[in-house]
């Protein structure tokens, strides 16, 4: 994506040269939402009023690139407020959501947790005057967000009154801001926290790290170095905005972007929750240009290398070591362009030796790739986590990167997100078996990859291999794999490397899930409106609008007084009703599977159905059984829950919760349900039989 880097540039410098001569008359507009006022001798723009576009949400993201981590998908403003301090905003709806999502306003900075400052407090804010009296520091942020099947069509206009206590922080926007007016903001504003940011990267600092590294970088190119590390990453996982498929598109830009900060853990690290953090003593690792004497790629390629892995082939023990196919790619980069000749090595001649030696030269059956550390550390005489990298450093030497790049665009195509240690591996041996278009399990084998325990994914696999090798999809290695394991390395690369791939290039969805957005929900009561509203309880929408946030649809139990929800209701079900919902999908459609999901955040087994019944119908009046009595496992944390069954068309479906626990809690909580069809034979995934 190097031409589009080039091009924002561009926007960017024409854009501030007009905001020089304009300040007074125009705001600068950004990529994600429109500044509309603009303020005193500073050019960076400090606007009072914003106009907010919402945006799929960072959990629709890392849904759609079927990875392990969200980013971060909160809009900074440049501004910042103390504790105890009064934030007054004023909102404006332009155009209404299609899914009622209201904008958040946040204190604080994700994982940004420097001096005990919170992390994060958010704020839904309402049509009209909001006066926010805020229980920590921070800086400001504003998000607006879907993450359900709807489009993201809203907009507000909000705006930060007069009788607001928000002030300026230190604030560097890419192609826009000068290092001599970074320098003016940290005289002028003395917030304790600075933020720099681009269509694609927010890094937040304490100003004593300002003050240490940022003011003598050219933060223009060092942002630009981010970029470069941020595309290489990408284009090893296989996104290409040029793609017809929107699904292998990068992040838009200027909406979801990737965040650094400094963070008081002991270790740099990446976080499941959107962001990446570095200790004091590393600080300078995020703040300055890499591949110095003081700096390298390596720790920002391995923790935003977290932020694209897959969990899909995640297998375990290969977290700190499949994060290095990111990195891998950075570092080469960098190590070519300082040499301007030779080729790229990540492990030293000496380590493969030790590994060749020791490891690989152990019997088949006592090589295991997730052996203890501490074991696997005596047995090679070094780092566990760089022996476990050698097997994907091997497929880049065999195979180029061609092979991640598909791999990665399968795994988005067939949305596999989860699965048991031995389904991932599975999954792992069968994919690259076919896109390489050899049988690579000897390969894995020797390496200690291979099915350790469940015999029905290991009898799956072998006949997908042997079938496969039937019909001619795939083919035995042109070489025995124990002369590619021990002979290819980065130091000793045979003549026959690379091989060429012969396999698939793409995968067709091993199953379709159903479009849901035309669909009609009607429940057999009025749900619970919960008193936290984060909750719901009385929308039918919640079972269907796609998001995986918290929001349910409540049925009280039969026969039952539940009190307390929102605005304090009362409501007693039925003795005799049956929990139950109908849907219409408009039109008629053949499916084999149904997901049925608890509520996500809350593990109480009396909220949870403990039995269903499912039914198709041509009328929503006339049913026939489908599935009945089916048990729901519901005393474990799992919360989805597929169940199959031969292939049907209907138009009308209905479920029916016919068990519950009797004696404890109100209501019975259902958080999604979707249909779908799947070809079963392509399928390595847990269901209910």
């Amino acid at each position: 994506m190097v031409q589009n880097l080039k091009s924002n540039n561009l926007k960017f410098i024409i854009m501030k040269n007009y905001i020089q001569i304009k300040i007074l008359l125009l705001a600068f507009i950004f990529p994600y939402f429109t500044e509309l006022t603009a303020q005193t001798a500073i050019a960076t723009p400090y606007p009072e009023t914003i106009l907010l576009h919402q945006i799929n949400s960072a959990e629709k993201e890392r849904s759609r690139h079927a990875q392990n981590m969200l980013k971060f998908d909160r809009q900074p403003t440049g501004f910042y407020i103390e504790a105890s301090k009064e934030i007054v905003v004023n909102v404006q709806t332009i155009t209404p959501t299609a899914d009622g999502a209201k904008p958040v306003l946040t204190v604080g900075t994700l994982g940004f947790n420097v001096g005990n400052r919170n992390t994060g407090t958010h704020h839904q804010l309402s049509e009209g005057v909001n006066t926010i009296t805020s229980q920590n520091a921070g800086l400001i942020y504003l998000t607006f967000v879907t993450s359900g099947l709807a489009q993201p069509v809203g907009q507000v206009s909000i705006t930060f009154t007069g009788a607001s206590k928000h002030v300026r922080a230190p604030r560097y926007v890419y192609g826009v801001t000068t290092d001599a007016e970074f320098a003016q903001m940290m005289d002028m504003y003395q917030t304790p926290d600075v933020i720099f940011h681009s269509d694609f990267a927010i890094v937040c600092a304490t100003r004593e790290a300002a003050n240490l590294y940022s003011l003598k970088e050219n933060k223009d190119n060092w942002m630009n170095q981010l970029h470069k590390l941020i595309e290489l990453e990408d284009e090893i996982s296989g996104m290409d905005n040029n793609d017809p498929n929107p699904l292998h598109h990068r992040l838009k830009t200027g909406e979801v972007r990737y965040l650094l900060v400094e963070n008081t853990s002991p270790s740099p690290h990446a976080s499941q929750i959107g962001y990446t953090g570095y200790p004091n003593g590393s600080r300078h690792r995020y703040l300055t240009m890499f591949n110095t004497v003081n700096n390298n790629s390596w720790m920002l390629g391995h923790e935003l290398g977290h932020q694209h892995q897959q969990p899909a082939y995640l297998i375990n023990k290969s977290g700190e070591s499949t994060v290095n196919i990111y990195s891998y790619v950075v570092e080469r980069d960098q190590v070519e362009r300082v040499r301007m000749a030779g080729v790229y090595s990540r492990t030293s001649a000496t380590r493969w030796q030790q590994v060749q030696s020791t490891y690989l030269n152990l019997p088949i059956e006592e090589r295991i790739y997730n052996m203890d550390d501490a074991e696997l550390r005596r047995i090679t005489g070094y780092n566990h986590d760089e022996t476990r990298f050698m097997p994907w450093e091997q497929l880049f030497l065999a195979f180029g990167d061609e092979f991640y790049k598909i791999l990665h665009r399968i795994v988005r195509e067939e949305k596999i997100t989860s699965g048991s240690n031995d389904e991932r591996r599975a999954y792992l041996i069968w994919k690259a078996s076919q896109i390489t278009g050899y049988d690579l399990t000897e390969f894995f084998n020797l390496w200690g990859i291979r099915i350790m325990e469940d015999n029905a994914v290991r009898e799956l696999l072998k006949a997908r291999i042997y079938t496969a090798l039937m019909r001619g999809n795939i083919e035995p290695l042109p070489i025995t794999a124990n002369e590619m394991v021990m002979t290819v390395t980065g130091q000793q690369r045979p003549e026959w490397i690379p091989l060429p791939l012969k396999g698939i290039k793409s995968s067709k969805p091993p199953e379709e899930v159903f479009d849901r957005t035309k669909w009609t929900i009607t429940t057999s009561i009025n749900g619970f409106p919960d008193a936290n509203t984060n909750v719901g309880g009385d929308d039918p929408y919640h079972i269907i609008n796609g998001t995986s946030d918290t929001r349910v649809f409540s049925f009280v139990k039969p026969g039952r007084t539940v009190t307390g929800g929102l605005n304090g209701t009362l409501m007693t079900a039925p003795v005799d009703y049956i929990p139950s919902f109908t849907i219409d999908m408009k039109e008629k459609a053949k499916f084999n599977y149904f997901v049925y999901r608890h509520r996500a955040d809350n593990a109480h087994t009396n909220l949870r159905a403990s039995r269903i019944s499912f039914f198709g119908g041509s009328s929503e009046n006339d049913f026939e059984p489908i599935r009945v009595n089916i048990d729901i496992p519901f005393s474990s944390n799992q919360t989805d829950f597929k169940v199959s069954f031969d292939e049907v068309e209907y138009r009308y479906v209905k479920l029916e919760i016919t068990d519950w626990d009797k004696v404890n809690g109100y209501t019975i909580q259902v958080s999604d349900f979707r249909l779908g069809v799947e070809t079963p034979e392509d399928l390595l995934q847990t269901v209910i039989p």
